[in-house]
């Protein structure tokens, strides 16, 4: 049975949401008790022909001294460019991050799906899903609190990201 894209994205949102609501069911804190549990930043990626940029939320749904797992969603832009034609649109991207480190300094693995509503010009407008899978550096107090800051290696090309926990 073939699915739809609407589908497949309604499905995404309704996993997105038991994760983030029964990982935490017991409304008990993980180990550190005066960890911020939500943040939201700004990404920008971008490598020759192809880039991204998006507005996301984030929140923590697991949490201990040198591992942390964020489940991320937003709303944003996606590009892409042969020399002649544009593709450009809308992009919702659903994904789960992994912090693995210490103190302020986190090596991040975001895996994913993009949701991307995008048109060509002078064609007909299309949707479709990309994989979101990143590689980076993420910088970010062990309590939460303050500054965000994310540099990344991916499918989506180079990027960086600020924001802010709370």
């Amino acid at each position: 049975m073939k699915k739809t894209a609407k589908q497949i994205l309604t499905y995404l949102t309704i996993i997105f949401a038991l994760l983030n609501c029964t990982l935490k069911i017991s409304g008990q804190d993980t180990l550190n008790v005066k960890c911020k549990k939500n943040s939201v930043y700004v990404d920008f990626a971008t490598l020759k022909f192809i880039g991204m940029s998006s507005i996301n939320y984030e929140r923590v749904v697991f949490d201990t001294k040198h591992f942390k797992m964020l489940v991320n969603t937003g709303i944003g832009g996606w590009y892409f460019t042969t020399i002649s034609k544009w593709y450009y649109g809308n992009s919702i991207p659903l994904s789960i991050n992994n912090l693995i480190g210490k103190n302020n300094n986190y090596f991040e693995v975001d895996l994913g799906v993009r949701y991307t509503s995008f048109s060509k010009r002078s064609d007909k407008d299309l949707s479709s899903l990309f994989p979101i899978f990143n590689l980076g550096y993420r910088y970010q107090r062990p309590n939460g609190k303050g500054m965000i800051f994310r540099s990344f290696l991916g499918l989506s090309g180079i990027g960086i990201g600020l924001g802010k926990a709370f």
